[in-house]
């Protein structure tokens, strides 16, 4: 399999756009940038058999970083990493996240592959004891295991000589997963006084191409952003809206707030609460 989508790689035009982590955020990711044109070749360890433009790689292992040294980039190319644990354990993110991102700092040092790098991190990287509003202007100071492994990976990617942008998403959902918090079991397990704080998938999408495209045209972009709605709201109030409650989310005053104070320069949210899943689903 990989004999055969090496050699359909190596006659292709360079590419222009490199996503590491092709899975389903990566797949609608790369449908859009192709409705632009542009070249886009997805890595996944899954193969995908009937597609030249995915390749099958195991980012964990040090021979695959020395196949993509071998795949030809556009002048202009950008590359997009979204990493996933196999399991939340502590050594699946120490070698999902930390391993690759230095993995990929080595190999974006590499003559003539200075391109643009996104990393797709996670608000989780803060504390859990850090409340309040947390943007962009907010130091970390992860205390768990978890935070403090994307904090390690956000760090190597900073050490990047080409342009970066590092995207910390909240929880991604759709309207599938806010029709999960119907569930009695599933709602056992959350606290009612804890904020929620997401972004539906599909904007999560929209914000990638928009930062992928500008770094394309050698724009300067953010560095660091968040990828949160403006819906930040307690699960309670979340809760009483899908049972039926006659009332609108009122944002949170307290306790864990994700914020963005670049908002303004992404795409306009097609989702700006939950509510707007729940009436447009």
């Amino acid at each position: 399999m990989y004999r055969s989508s090496v050699r359909v790689i190596v006659v292709s035009n360079p590419w222009d756009i490199v996503i590491l982590g092709c899975g389903q955020l990566g797949g609608n990711l790369k449908t859009e940038l192709e409705a632009e044109k542009l070249q886009v070749l997805g890595v996944r360890r899954t193969p995908m058999p009937d597609d030249p433009t995915c390749l099958r790689l195991d980012l964990d292992a040090p021979d695959s970083w020395n196949r993509l040294c071998r795949i030809p980039l556009s002048q202009q190319a950008v590359i997009v990493t979204i990493m996933t644990p196999d399991t939340r354990t502590e050594v699946a993110y120490r070698e999902r996240y930390v391993g690759v991102s230095a993995k990929l700092r080595q190999w974006a040092s590499l003559p003539g592959r200075e391109h643009p790098v996104i990393w797709v991190s996670s608000t989780a990287v803060f504390g859990q004891h850090q409340t309040g509003i947390l943007d962009e202007s907010v130091p970390v100071s992860p205390d768990h295991w978890r935070g403090q492994l994307l904090w390690e990976a956000e760090q190597n990617i900073a050490q990047i000589k080409a342009p970066t942008t590092v995207i910390r998403f909240a929880g991604l959902y759709d309207a599938k997963s806010v029709m999960r918090l119907r569930d009695p079991l599933f709602r056992a397990q959350l606290d009612p006084k804890a904020v929620s704080n997401r972004l539906h998938r599909q904007d999560a999408v929209s914000w990638l191409r928009e930062l992928a495209l500008g770094h394309s045209r050698g724009e300067q972009m953010p560095a660091l952003i968040h990828g949160v709605d403006q819906g930040s709201a307690t699960y309670q109030q979340i809760f009483d809206l899908l049972d039926g409650a006659n009332m609108s989310l009122t944002p949170a005053t307290e306790g864990r707030i994700l914020a963005t104070q670049l908002g303004d320069r992404m795409p306009r949210l097609r989702y700006p609460t939950c509510e707007a899943v729940l009436s447009r689903p």
